[in-house]
């Protein structure tokens, strides 16, 4: 994201960017300095925009300002200040939009002569005619980019500190709604996933990823390989390779700091058995809620709502998993149970080592047993696994509604087989009393953990310890009833190829969600506070 501050000239640009950079702690591109480096490397020469349009021309000056805006359009997460007449030009008023907030910056023609009077004119303005000319230009930047603003601030009688607030304040707004698009996820770290699970492809962008950061096919392969189907007796025998492609963003093995595109092509669906009931609702899904909600819907695989979606979730999560292990911040999941069948003991050496990946290798037997049972029956079964982050400093987390729980909840819940999520003691904490529940300090340390390492929606440092609900799966080959796209009751029997328990699959999808969450928890913290020590010493 970009936030783009412009206006016409004596509006008071300069030194409000100049402040908001400060205080939002994001690097400033200013497009007239970028001009004239531009210029300088081209010509040798070192001159102000000032000079270049004087002595070159206006033409000359405007492809150096185009040229200026498309490096600037490949920038992410930083202020720029651009001249008002730079958006005068659709083209770079387009690529200055994509993915920005723009602010524009006016006042009364009054206030902006007053302000001009006391300046030199510009160069591209007649000395006879200067007033009439700003003035007219003036209006026409106002009324030109005024459209398409998202903050507009008069600043004809108000100084610079009551601007830089008022925009601070308006800027809190407009992110918090821009962090609500349904199909992108996370505010600095943002991922944008797209693709349906009978389509020709499934994919992602990863936006906000640092450059420098080395990152293979081979380490987003790893984690997929573990969510793909078709591994096992307890999962759908739909056989995906899930082979991932990055499409940019990296080069030579390296992170380039612009967006990561990788994709996944489909190979192996088989839409036929949803033809014969494309017209049934299926129970348990959404087909009925994206029939209400968009008049159409997707009958083959259920489209967007299908947990194939959750493969480019973990493409994206795979490279935050890297550079967080690298921080020494590890996140493991597990099956604790399965069918009601619960896991006794705790080994994370035995996880990948059973088809149900729980760290219990011998109630691991019982449970892979009870989804072949369900199996059998044309049924299948829920359960709960756990997430555990580690080496988390403490300090992680936004008031109030940017709480780290409340994100992990969020980001947990958005995968369409969840059903419930807790933190530490979760819903055993509603019988204690606060004496039992409450964990006491010693030497600077906890004594226990029942919050689950976090507090007030803030990272304590210690483990955060977080159980997820998995519903049975949907799909079943067991008849049962439904209604019709007409409203007429029918009875439905869903065949195809689908998993008799979730659970095992969800577990790779749980710690990339939860590593998108903190790698960018991390990242705003940075900026809340420069000098946050990410460690947990």
């Amino acid at each position: 994201m970009k936030i783009v501050l412009s206006g016409p000239k004596c509006s008071g640009k300069s030194i409000t960017v100049s402040k908001l950079s400060k205080i939002l702690g994001l690097p400033l591109i200013e497009s007239d300095e970028l001009i004239e480096n531009l210029f300088h490397q081209k010509t040798g020469n070192k001159l102000t925009c000032r000079n270049i349009c004087s002595e070159f021309g206006e033409d000359t000056f405007r492809e150096y300002e185009r040229k200026a805006i498309e490096e600037i359009s490949k920038n992410d997460w930083c202020i720029v200040s651009t001249g008002g007449s730079t958006l005068l030009n659709k083209t770079s008023r387009q690529l200055l939009r994509d993915k920005s907030i723009l602010i524009l910056l006016t006042a009364t023609s009054e206030k902006l002569l007053e302000r001009f009077n006391k300046k030199s004119i510009p160069a591209y303005l007649n000395d006879k005619t200067a007033q009439e000319l700003f003035v007219n230009r003036c209006n026409l930047i106002i009324e030109v980019i005024k459209p398409f603003a998202d903050i507009i601030i008069d600043t004809s009688n108000i100084n610079i500190d009551k601007t830089v607030n008022s925009i601070y304040e308006e800027l809190k707004v407009e992110i918090s709604l821009l962090s609500q698009k349904p199909n992108t996820f996370g505010n600095i770290v943002r991922m944008t996933t797209f693709g349906e699970s009978h389509g020709p492809a499934i994919g992602a962008i990863l936006e906000g990823i640092q450059p420098g950061i080395e990152i293979s096919e081979q380490d987003i392969q790893k984690e997929l390989n573990r969510r793909r189907p078709g591994q096992s007796a307890v999962s759908t025998p739909r056989n995906e390779k899930d082979q991932v492609k990055i499409l940019s963003g990296i080069f030579e093995g390296k992170t380039t700091g612009t967006s990561i595109g990788m994709l996944i092509e489909n190979k192996d669906q088989d839409s036929s058995k949803y033809d014969l009931i494309r017209n049934y609702l299926r129970p348990g899904t959404a087909d009925f809620t994206f029939w209400k909600k968009y008049g159409i819907r997707d009958h083959k695989g259920g489209g967007r709502s299908s947990g194939r979606e959750t493969a480019a979730r973990v493409m994206c999560g795979a490279v935050a998993k890297k550079i967080l292990e690298s921080q020494k911040i590890n996140i493991t999941a597990h099956t604790i149970a399965i069918a009601g069948i619960k896991s006794n003991s705790v080994d994370y050496s035995t996880i990948e080592n059973n088809s149900v990946r729980s760290a219990d290798s011998i109630k691991a037997i019982e449970m892979e047993k009870a989804i072949l049972k369900a199996k059998d029956n044309n049924d299948s079964v829920g359960g709960i696994a756990q997430l555990e982050i580690t080496g988390l400093p403490a300090g992680l987390g936004d008031p109030v509604f940017g709480k780290l729980d409340a994100r992990l909840a969020m980001a947990i819940v958005s995968l369409g087989a969840v059903k419930g999520v807790e933190f530490g003691s979760g819903f055993s904490s509603a019988e204690k009393h606060g004496s039992e529940n409450n964990d006491e300090m010693r030497d600077g340390k906890f004594i226990t953990n029942n919050a689950g390492g976090i507090l007030g929606g803030i990272s304590t440092g210690e483990k955060i310890i977080i159980r997820v609900a998995v519903k049975p799966t949907s799909s079943i080959f067991s008849k049962q009833q439904t209604c019709d796209l007409d409203g007429n009751n029918v009875d439905i029997q869903v065949e195809g190829r689908h998993d008799p328990c979730i659970v095992p699959r969800i577990i790779p999808v749980l710690e990339t969600m939860a590593a998108l969450v903190i790698l960018d928890t991390l990242e705003i913290q940075k900026r809340v506070n420069p000098n946050f020590n990410n460690s947990n010493c």
